[in-house]
């Protein structure tokens, strides 16, 4: 894990050794944390729990250069806000308080608006990953998933995209309905454009015209597609992505596919 000593200024350093050697260490480097945040920006994460704050402040801050600083709730981060917004926003879900959880990305639309929010979940639920994008979130991240595909998921939504568990999204709720097809692999936002022009009846020269790249290429993302989907061909593709792209707005647009 990156230690917290390589984001200090390097005009602080003789400053800080000496808080170190007098036992004042963890007081200053909250102060040198909102210095950093301050200059370059951070990742706030908001969760009640100070276990569990922790973890997930330490396991992001391992994989991110950003400081990361944490905030019981959206109110404190209100309060304690820096010069500079924050980055991204990662808000654990509010687990039995749906309310409560929706009131929160109400909040931080207008606390923080434009900044990216990832909701942390417990569940991986289909109507749960909708409440929380149509909601404002542009993320949308169980705990059952890897800390790499996590990571991954974080590093998206960052540059601009929006991140649900495909699996969670083809999850079918009532006990007759047929079992969701097996998939593997990520989507990407071109490939959703393939296949949204797939649905539509398409060829592939057609596509490449519209989507100004060449039809080999257009043929490489849909055998993807297929592999992705487990889909027998161009309309097996249609459908069994249908309900996935019904779900979420024409945006660029991510889906973990698990196995």
């Amino acid at each position: 894990m990156r230690s917290n000593l390589d984001r200090f200024p390097a005009e602080n350093a003789l400053t800080l050794t000496t808080l170190l050697k007098t036992g004042e260490r963890s007081q200053e480097i909250g102060r040198f944390e909102a210095y950093s945040a301050e200059a370059d920006g951070f990742i706030a994460v908001i969760e009640s729990r100070t276990f569990i704050r922790e973890c997930i402040r330490r396991s992001v801050q391992s994989a991110f250069p950003l400081p990361v600083l944490t905030y019981s709730t959206a109110i404190e981060l209100e309060q304690q806000h820096l010069v500079t917004s924050p980055k991204l926003i990662i808000f654990s879900w509010v687990e039995g308080n749906k309310e409560a959880s929706i009131n929160t990305l109400k909040v931080l639309s207008e606390l923080a608006p434009g900044i990216p929010v990832i909701v942390l979940a417990y569940n991986n639920e289909a109507e749960l990953a909708r409440t929380a994008i149509c909601h404002g979130a542009k993320g949308y991240i169980p705990v059952t998933m890897g800390f790499e595909i996590t990571i991954e998921a974080v590093r998206f939504v960052l540059a601009g995209g929006t991140y649900a568990p495909m699996d969670s999204l083809l999850a079918r709720g009532g006990p007759g309905d047929e079992p969701s097809p097996p998939t593997s692999g990520l989507v990407t936002a071109r490939e959703l454009a393939v296949v949204r022009a797939i649905q539509k009846g398409k060829s592939n020269k057609v596509i490449a015209y519209e989507l100004n790249m060449c039809e080999s290429t257009v043929k490489v993302h849909v055998r993807r597609i297929m592999k992705k989907l487990n889909a027998k061909n161009r309309t097996d593709v249609a459908i069994k992505s249908q309900s996935v792209l019904s779900t979420f707005p024409r945006t660029n647009t991510s889906f973990e596919l698990s196995i």
